[in-house]
């Protein structure tokens, strides 16, 4: 069995030069947008949550340039609360959530507390 054909076709023939144009601008981007990190330092706190029985204290590392309102979204998921449950407190002072930590002078190894919300003043 032999195959006494030739194929005399140029496969070269119809093929096109790679084209030099770049894609089209308008392409966006799917990458997000990195966000800048915040100025400070990290530090361990401790967050000690006084709600429900018994207390419970964990051990966590933050960056003092931190808005208080991140770190409470943070530490809510730590001890499964809802963070409109409870105000972070500091000193005897309970933390705005605009503020950051830096604002309150929070050093490595601080006590922040998880106080309920309808007992913060």
């Amino acid at each position: 069995m032999g195959f006494d054909e030739e194929f005399d076709e140029d496969l070269d023939e119809d093929l096109e030069e790679p084209s030099a144009k770049t894609p089209a601008e308008d392409v966006k981007s799917k990458t997000p947008v990195a966000k800048a990190v915040p100025a400070g330092k990290k530090i361990s706190v401790y967050f000690m949550s006084t709600i429900g029985p018994g207390e419970k204290k964990q051990k966590l590392l933050v960056n003092t340039g931190n808005n208080v309102g991140d770190i409470k979204e943070t530490v809510a998921n730590l001890f499964g609360l809802d963070p409109a449950d409870f105000h972070l407190s500091s000193g005897g002072v309970t933390m705005d959530e605009s503020l950051t930590l830096n604002d309150y002078n929070v050093a490595d190894g601080d006590d922040i507390l998880l106080i309920p919300a309808s007992t913060a003043g």
